[in-house]
């Protein structure tokens, strides 16, 4: 599904991303681990064509991704922190990104603020927010039009253990489902129990893949 290979990112003098390879298979949950500065978050914007990338090739679905010019399609997104219309409320801000594709109705709208908690707040205007509740309200952005890949930065970040165990539920269903995912966290329990595979990162360097037990 996803194919990195020789990856290498630079910025000015400091390389970030050193010759990074990885193989990624359809349906499985990939997760990344490393210290900030790792490398992590460059190596998911690379993958989807939001940065670009100074040698190598990576591609996605046999596609080659080219900044600028091709980006992953199909996709669900949390990287960084995603902008919010805040003035207008969350059921507004999903109805706005829903209607750029015209893949989901009202009532997959519904399901999914239901599905992340956040039902109850729909019409409340996302500057109330706590950082949790927007926390959700990107996972529910990501997730809403049942996309073939997940690329996740930290999407545990913010999240009380009710809902970290939420999303665990929520992100096993997709992987069961066929879902391609690929996530970044600093806890590694949450790793452990969705990956099939691990890959760790130092300093822009791949440094050890490890498959895990329930692969």
């Amino acid at each position: 599904m996803i194919k990195i290979e020789n990856v290498i990112k630079k910025n000015k003098n400091t390389t970030i991303l050193h010759d990074i390879n990885m193989n990624i298979p359809k349906g499985k949950c990939v997760g990344l681990i490393g210290h900030n500065g790792s490398g992590k978050t460059m190596l998911l914007k690379a993958i989807c064509g939001f940065t670009k990338i100074d040698s190598g090739t990576i591609k996605v679905k046999g596609k080659e991704i080219v900044f600028g010019k091709e980006y992953i399609k199909d996709s669900g997104v949390i990287i960084e922190h995603p902008p919010f219309i805040n003035y207008i409320s969350a059921w507004d801000n999903l109805k706005i990104l829903a209607n750029i594709n015209n893949k989901v109705e009202d009532k997959d709208i519904e399901n999914t603020l239901l599905k992340t908690g956040l039902f109850n707040d729909k019409d409340r205007k996302v500057k109330t927010f706590s950082l949790g509740m927007k926390q959700k309200l990107r996972i529910a952005q990501a997730i809403m039009e049942d996309p073939e890949i997940l690329i996740l930065d930290e999407p545990f970040n913010g999240l009380d253990r009710d809902s970290v165990a939420n999303l665990q539920d929520i992100l096993m269903e997709f992987k069961l489902s066929g879902t391609t995912i690929v996530l970044t966290s600093h806890d590694e329990r949450h790793i452990e129990a969705l990956c099939d595979e691990v890959f760790i990162l130092e300093g822009g360097k791949s440094i050890e893949h490890k498959v895990l037990a329930h692969a």
